[in-house]
């Protein structure tokens, strides 16, 4: 009963797989080839370790931040692991049942807690995603803008300049 759903699944992936592969280009085409994206990059960052990309692209304050505290919510979670995992054996080896009881209740608030830290975690890291997406977005649209300036050389006179950035 598995292995035909394992063959089938894995005939579907297979075609599924062969589909998204590009076809290669006839002869006397050309593809262009697209300079990779550095704003993809710091996305990429932000994905493997929260604030990574918001100091690669120089926002130090909201990096240390993001980095802060999702080190603080890994160390609690692994700190109340522990001691929650420690009360659980406390439980198991219990001799009486008021001690059952308060070892079984210890085991399940720090359980309780761990798992509010493993949701904050979590947050940090959705919110850290956000955050670099638009970081990264307003970055692509300062790049597109249009700039009039107006400086005063000396007291004779005056320089206009227009400055476009595509």
């Amino acid at each position: 009963m598995i292995r035909p759903l394992l063959t089938r699944l894995s005939i579907v992936s297979l075609l599924l797989w062969l589909g998204s592969v590009p076809a290669p280009a006839q002869q006397g085409e050309s593809s262009p080839q697209e300079p990779p994206d550095p704003a993809l990059s710091s996305l990429k960052k932000s994905l493997i370790l929260p604030g990574w990309g918001q100091l690669a692209e120089k926002h130090y304050f909201e990096g240390a931040i993001v980095i802060a505290a999702e080190a603080f919510s890994l160390y609690k979670i692994v700190s109340y692991n522990r001691k929650g995992n420690t009360y659980y054996r406390c439980y198991r080896e219990a001799q009486n049942i008021e001690d059952a009881v308060r070892f079984r209740d210890l085991t399940e608030d720090y359980d309780r807690k761990r798992n509010i830290f493993i949701l904050t975690a979590l947050g940090i890291w959705a919110v850290n995603l956000i955050d670099i997406y638009v970081i990264v977005k307003n970055k692509k649209k300062q790049k597109q803008t249009i700039k009039l300036q107006l400086k005063s050389v000396d007291q004779k006179g005056m320089v206009v300049s227009l400055r476009f950035s595509f």
